[in-house]
């Protein structure tokens, strides 16, 4: 079962990811459109915690994380995920399992939610539905979240999830609003025994790449008529 491992790039993992109310997926070409216009929204948030976000992007760079991000699943070298309102078709949550390492599946689970979606529970949806999924399909040892210095709407997101607190690494994230630095707080589990409770299911869809189905509204048509070929 170990070999199963050493070549991860022959690793099934199934999609889409399904719960309640959020349809989880990788990205896909031509999600370029929809990532803009949730990171244009929220970016305030984003240019204040996250590590990547120091330059608002582009249209065509958002296109171009995507590609990129959709080869690193293929690879299995990392695996973003893109969720989806089941109701709207709208993407609200970008989120993860991030720096992989298979050979002792260690993996870290990461999330945040677009300013017009946050309040309504979708982080801890999701980030518990990928956190089975981490333990169940991918074979996981160990998950980790950090949460910057401050941030605490994702420190009560974490404790919901059930996660336990490992401890604090000194001044490791950047500050990009201010110029100095944050202390990131990290938490663990080493199994899903104790996660939050969440309805999830994966891989009975084999047209995922097409999900969400788009809605007849024309907003969304004008959506569907930008994506990619």
């Amino acid at each position: 079962m170990e070999d199963h491992y050493k070549n991860p790039i022959l690793i099934t993992l199934p999609m889409p990811i399904e719960t309640d109310r959020l349809i989880l997926r990788p990205p896909v070409l031509g999600d370029g459109v929809a990532l803009h216009e949730a990171v244009e929204e929220t970016w305030a948030d984003l240019n204040r915690w996250m590590i990547w976000a120091q330059k608002k992007l582009t249209a065509d760079e958002c296109e171009a994380n995507i590609r990129a991000a959709h080869a690193d699943f293929i690879l299995r070298k990392d695996m973003r995920i893109h969720g989806f309102e089941k109701d709207t078709g709208r993407l609200v949550v970008s989120s993860g399992v991030h720096r992989f390492d298979w050979a002792i599946r260690r993996f870290e689970i990461g999330y945040w939610v677009r300013q017009s979606a946050q309040g309504k529970g979708y982080a801890t949806e999701c980030g518990a539905a990928l956190t089975r999924y981490a333990f169940e399909v991918m074979g996981a040892r160990h998950v980790t979240i950090e949460h910057a210095d401050g941030n605490d709407a994702s420190r009560r997101v974490i404790e919901k999830l059930g996660f336990v607190k490992e401890g604090v690494l000194k001044g490791k994230l950047p500050d990009h609003v201010n110029g100095g630095v944050y202390d990131s707080h990290v938490y663990s589990v080493s199994n899903a025994g104790h996660l939050h409770s969440v309805n999830a299911q994966w891989g009975h869809h084999d047209d995922w790449q097409n999900w969400p189905k788009i809605s007849d509204n024309s907003d969304h048509k004008d959506r569907e008529a930008r994506r990619c070929p």
